[in-house]
């Protein structure tokens, strides 16, 4: 990754956090994932990355290194909901992008999930529904209105 950044060590001594860079990230987070503002909006946004290198040899790992992104966003799903705040994946986002902000000059490395957390915000063009819809009675515990 740049040598020219900072890597300041920051947070709690036990977490391996840095400082890479010191400047506003939310226009690059927007950009990276497709121009969505709950990138630039939330409390944090992360990229998982996974290094690809031995993946020839070894086919199968490609979906284990997806399980693996998957088993550490619950993970962050489940924190974010014990904080009092949510969190999403982020299913588009340019890896390109991403890479040339790493300066990744190859494909040894690859961006396989993007995540980000903050405060709610309801989504006014999704509708809810009960269950089953207008069939929901024919799955009532008393046996309701057997109708097809």
């Amino acid at each position: 990754m740049r040598p020219e950044w900072l890597w300041r060590k920051v947070g709690p001594a036990h977490l391996a956090l840095y400082l890479l860079l010191a400047h506003d990230p939310r226009e690059t987070a927007k950009r990276i994932c497709c121009h969505q503002d709950i990138a630039a909006d939330a409390c944090f946004a992360l990229g998982m990355l996974a290094s690809l290198e031995g993946l020839e040899q070894a086919p199968r790992r490609y979906r284990s290194l997806y399980w693996e992104c998957g088993m550490i966003g619950q993970t962050l799903y489940l924190e974010a909901e014990a904080a009092g705040i949510r969190a999403t994946g982020i299913s588009c986002f340019f890896d390109d992008e991403m890479h040339r902000l790493l300066g990744l000059q190859d494909a040894s490395w690859q961006s396989l999930y993007h995540f980000t957390a903050g405060g709610a915000v309801d989504e006014t063009r999704l509708t809810t529904h009960p269950p089953y819809g207008p069939r929901a009675s024919a799955f009532a515990p008393d046996g309701g209105d057997m109708q097809p």
